[in-house]
């Protein structure tokens, strides 16, 4: 029979630990983790979810790929190219999955094969590899359709991790709480796109992680993962917004850490149609904007005010500061092609990312006072994308990240702005611009192809196709106790051995 203080005592001790007294949330030993992006694809590896699957430190690449441009080793220990469409890897002795089976050639082999035979395969990969094949035990040969200078750095992206056999399910499809990687964590448990929950893998061949067990829930509302974070009830949480890290800072027991993102927010023109096929008119509309006040005002100095499309997280920038605004002179150049009548525009934008639409009220303001008659049209993503893509909108203000699959910039460039590309948010096309792309494929060189990446730079500033308005930041917060959360400027990595729960 329990004494009256005995049931006071536990009952104190329920109702500390059910409102996270201590801060650590619902497991004192593990450390709680908010993230934005759910699992969407039922952990598909040709999916985004390899992408979180690496972020939380579960699974691994044959190649590390650096914001630099460079390849480093990851689970393969060397690898040349044998022939101008074929590379040849050799993998580290001794690596094992979480599962306990050894890392070999074959399975390695079998999980590029899976992603590149998909039916809808990754976009670093897709169209490049034509197969692998496991040589021996440690040794295996990707051969591409063409020549590829870069296969290393695809061979990076998180599609291309090296999945345990024991993880595939017979359909091809993944198990993750299978061992199913060589990461420092492996999963244990996922609840759906509500949570999952790690746990040290003690075999990781960079030696154990600090932390033993990490519980993570998915929470897209930015609103719940901040709040969560300030009662205690998270450790740590990703993608901080603007407009909530005045919240945070102002809280002794929290942190904010920034990095600088290769992404780009700018005011995508329609060069082929409509009024910005005029390039008096484009000159005009760069005139009349403050790239820096937009910077100070709208993200309150958490960005960089761009002049290029590259800004400072990739090394091939050669980012000037923007000039100041002349809206005297845009206003001239306006009334000057219209007439004194003012020249209406349609500006698109998406309130996705959280920050555009106040950037694309502020730009329209600027460009108002110049004379143009603007009107906004805000819609999701993927509905606005078709029209700025059709030529229907005339402008857009869009975030695009230049290196989200490969840390090079030449399929963003042939992308966004080769008379070719798929995505010409700006419906550019320049044989200029065509002729400088056409000499990457024989560049395996990170720094001429990074001058090549300047110049083409250059080139779309010198023809205004479309205006770079501030390069992003990526912003993560944590509670004081936590430790070694990597800036990675290409978020990739999250969950590292490194971080702790002091």
């Amino acid at each position: 029979m329990r004494s009256a203080g005995g049931f006071l005592v536990l009952g104190l001790a329920l109702l500390l630990g059910g409102c996270g007294f201590t801060g650590g949330g619902a497991d004192e030993d593990a450390l709680e983790v908010a993230v934005t992006i759910p699992p969407r694809a039922a952990w598909s590896p040709a999916s985004d979810d390899a992408l979180l699957l690496q972020r939380l430190g579960v699974t691994e690449t044959l190649v590390h790929a650096g914001a630099d441009g460079g390849a480093r080793p990851g689970l393969a220990e060397s690898w040349q190219r044998t022939a101008p469409t074929e590379w040849r890897f050799t993998l580290a002795a001794g690596l094992r999955f979480q599962s306990g089976e050894p890392v070999t050639a074959q399975a390695a082999a079998d999980s590029i094969e899976r992603v590149v035979h998909a039916p809808a395969p990754p976009r670093a990969l897709n169209g490049t590899v034509e197969r692998a094949t496991a040589l021996d035990e440690r040794t295996l040969a990707v051969r591409t359709t063409g020549p590829d200078p870069i296969l290393p750095q695809r061979l990076g992206a998180a599609n291309a991790a090296v999945l345990a056999p024991a993880a595939i399910r017979p359909d091809g499809s993944v198990d993750p709480a299978k061992g199913v990687g060589t990461g420092p964590f492996e999963i244990t448990a996922v609840d759906g796109d509500r949570s999952a929950q790690l746990r040290r893998y003690d075999g990781h061949r960079g030696g154990p992680a600090k932390l033993a067990r990490v519980e993570v829930r998915f929470v897209p509302d930015a609103s719940a993962r901040v709040n969560g974070l300030r009662s205690g009830e998270f450790d740590l949480i990703d993608k901080v917004p603007v407009a909530q890290l005045g919240e945070i800072r102002a809280d002794p027991a929290l942190r904010a850490d920034a990095v600088d993102l290769p992404r780009t927010t700018a005011l995508h023109l329609n060069t082929a149609g409509g009024p910005f096929a005029d390039p008096r008119l484009r000159a005009a509309a760069r005139a009349a904007i403050d790239r820096a006040g937009l910077v100070s005002g709208v993200l309150q100095g958490q960005g960089v005010a761009a002049s290029r499309y590259f800004g400072p997280a990739v090394p091939w920038s050669s980012q000037h500061p923007p000039p100041a605004p002349d809206p005297a002179a845009a206003r001239r150049a306006v009334t000057e092609v219209g007439g004194g009548a003012p020249i209406p525009i349609t500006i698109g934008t998406y309130p996705d990312r959280p920050e555009l639409p106040a950037l694309t009220t502020v730009v329209a303001d600027e460009l108002g006072r110049a004379g143009f008659a603007v009107r906004i049209v805000q819609e999701p993503a993927g509905s606005i994308e078709p029209r700025i893509l059709s030529g229907e909108l005339d402008a857009a203000v869009y975030s695009r990240n230049q290196l989200v699959d490969v840390p090079d910039a030449a399929a963003h460039l042939a992308s966004d702005f080769s008379c070719r590309g798929g995505f010409g948010l700006d419906h550019f096309c320049s044989p200029e611009l065509d002729a400088l792309l056409a000499e990457l494929p024989a560049i395996s060189d990170p720094a001429r192809r990074a001058e090549v990446f300047r110049r083409a730079d250059d080139l779309l500033a010198d023809r205004i196709a479309g205006i770079p308005l501030v390069h992003e930041q990526q912003r993560f917060a944590y509670r004081d106790a936590v430790r070694g959360v990597p800036a990675d400027p290409l978020e990739r990595e999250f969950l590292t051995k490194e971080v702790e729960l002091g």
